[in-house]
């Protein structure tokens, strides 16, 4: 009895090694490792804010996720310009290999229904990414990415980016709390390169954008930090609408502020007063206050003087001739701008973990 069931143990033993065995040949077969790698994917969205151009940058929500996507498999993204060309005739040819519909709004046609297969919704309004079914390795490897990639921090960004309006946390709770945007990690990298605290950094950004990278002004300034093209360009950023790279442009020109406010007789909260000042009105308004504050004989190094010079900058007979290069000088946003981002980086610090 006893040699028996050892006989059907190990018959079953090895039955299960066979089916184990065979079950992974199956599955490295069927999809192996990064076998998208070098390959390009040829992608049509055809859904509205699913991608938007902006100074020649495509963003949007869709082209982002699928960026990413590609990064990951080690592919390249192409994405097809708009065209009067039937969609789903481009599909089915290979010309587009991945189509992005909204299943909510349009569903594929009955005929082609034995040609094409959709993904697993990619966000709530069930907007879905088709391919051809003869390409059901790429289908398993973009419905294996993206349900692991919903549930990661960089998606719920791109969630807030795109589709909410991120306000902040309320600062009426007494509880402590270490996250104030979708950008923290990307604040505290860049705070680390100007020797700023993050949550200063933080400030400066929710009074630019409210931490929204879709705010633009009426003076062509972009994103999180409000950074225009030109500037970017000076410090070889082509990209302002990228997140980080935004951030990036941002931090280099306070950097450069900093260098040019870099009097060793300004203490550091003076120094970010006036690099603050300098980063809303530009450093030149800022190097006539400080040269006013001389010719009047009070301290070109103390914010709290500087403000006071405000009123005599604002009216053309109060300047004294060859003082001022910029002439005169409202000031009143710049003031409630510096005031704003420090109170607020003070409110942080309380409330906001290091």
């Amino acid at each position: 009895m006893i040699k028996t069931i050892r006989y059907f143990a190990t018959l079953f033993g090895l039955v299960i090694i066979i089916i184990l065995a065979g079950s992974t040949k199956i599955r490295k077969e069927s999809s192996p490792l990064y076998f998208l790698e070098g390959d390009t994917l040829d992608v049509r969205i055809a859904i509205d804010g699913g991608v938007y151009i902006r100074q020649g940058h495509p963003s949007g929500f869709h082209y982002d996720i699928l960026n990413k996507f590609a990064k990951n498999e080690k592919c390249k993204l192409n994405l097809l310009p708009k065209t009067d060309s039937n969609k789903w005739d481009e599909l089915i040819s290979g010309t587009v290999d991945i189509l992005v519909i909204d299943a909510d709004k349009e569903v594929i046609p009955d005929e082609l229904s034995g040609n094409v297969i959709s993904s697993v919704a990619i966000n709530e309004g069930e907007q879905v990414w088709v391919v051809r079914r003869e390409d059901f390795n790429l289908l398993q490897q973009l419905n294996y990415w993206i349900t692991f990639f919903k549930q990661s921090k960089d998606y719920g960004a791109l969630i807030t980016r795109y589709y909410k309006r991120y306000r902040g946390i309320p600062f009426s709770l007494s509880a402590s709390t270490s996250v104030l945007s979708p950008y923290d990690d990307l604040i505290k990298k860049y705070s680390k390169t100007i020797g700023w605290d993050w949550r200063l950094l933080a400030s400066l950004i929710y009074q630019e954008s409210k931490f929204s990278m879709n705010v633009s002004s009426s003076r062509g300034a972009h994103g999180l930090m409000q950074v225009r093209a030109a500037t970017a360009r000076q410090f070889n950023i082509d990209n302002v609408f990228d997140p980080e790279q935004n951030i990036k442009a941002g931090t280099l020109l306070i950097k450069r502020l900093q260098k040019m406010f870099d009097d060793p007789g300004i203490d550091s909260v003076n120094r970010i007063k006036i690099v603050l000042a300098a980063y809303n009105a530009g450093e030149g308004r800022v190097i006539d206050m400080r040269s006013l504050a001389r010719h009047n004989g009070t301290d070109p190094n103390d914010w709290n003087a500087l403000k006071e010079l405000i009123p005599q900058m604002r009216k053309r007979e109060n300047i004294p001739p060859g003082v001022l290069k910029l002439g005169s000088f409202k000031g009143t946003e710049t003031l409630k701008f510096v005031d704003e981002v420090y109170d607020r980086y003070i409110t942080y610090s309380n409330f906001v973990k290091k």
